[in-house]
C-alpha cells in the first residue's frame, strides 16, 4: 500500500498559551497531507482538473484520536495513505508521529466532485473513473 509521509515543525503560532498545539491545526495537517500523499502518487490538484476534470475530493467528515500531546519546537510526521476506496468517496488515514511514537490518529472522507452543470456554484459527486483508481492502485504496488 502506498504511503506518503511529510515532516512538519511545531511552530509557536500552531500552539496554545501552554505550548501544546491546538488541536484545529491537526486537521489542517491531514488536509496537507493528503496533498502531498497525491502529489506524491504522480495525481496532483492540476491532474485531477485538467484531466479528470473534477474539482479534487472535498472533505465530509473528519474524526481524530489524540493519543499523546506535541509541544512547541517538536517535528511530527505525518504519514498517510487511502484506507478504503468507494465508487464516489475515499476513506483517507492519517498518522501523526512524535519523537516515533504516535501521537495522532485520523481519517477523512473525501468525495469526487464536480462542478453541477446545472448550478456553477454548487457541487456534485460523481464515480470516481476506474482509469483514476487503476493509476493510484498501479503507483501503490510500483512505490
Amino acid at each position: 500500500m502506498f504511503k506518503n509521509t511529510i515532516k512538519i515543525p511545531v511552530e509557536w503560532g500552531h500552539c496554545d498559551p501552554a505550548r501544546i498545539v491546538f488541536y484545529p491545526n491537526y486537521f489542517s495537517w491531514f488536509d496537507q497531507a493528503t496533498r502531498h500523499l497525491f502529489d506524491k502518487a504522480g495525481l496532483s490538484y492540476d491532474i485531477m482538473h485538467n484531466e479528470y476534470k473534477t474539482l479534487g475530493f472535498p472533505l465530509v467528515d473528519a474524526q481524530a484520536e489524540f493519543i499523546s500531546p506535541t509541544l512547541f519546537g517538536d517535528e511530527i510526521e505525518v504519514t498517510s495513505h487511502i484506507s478504503k476506496w468507494w465508487r464516489k468517496t475515499i476513506e483517507v488515514s492519517h498518522e501523526i508521529t512524535n519523537d516515533g511514537k504516535t501521537a495522532v490518529k485520523g481519517k477523512e472522507i473525501r468525495v469526487w466532485a464536480v462542478t453541477d452543470p446545472d448550478n456553477p456554484r454548487k457541487l456534485k459527486t460523481k464515480l470516481i473513473p476506474e482509469e483514476f483508481k487503476l493509476k493510484f492502485e498501479k503507483i501503490n504496488t510500483t512505490v
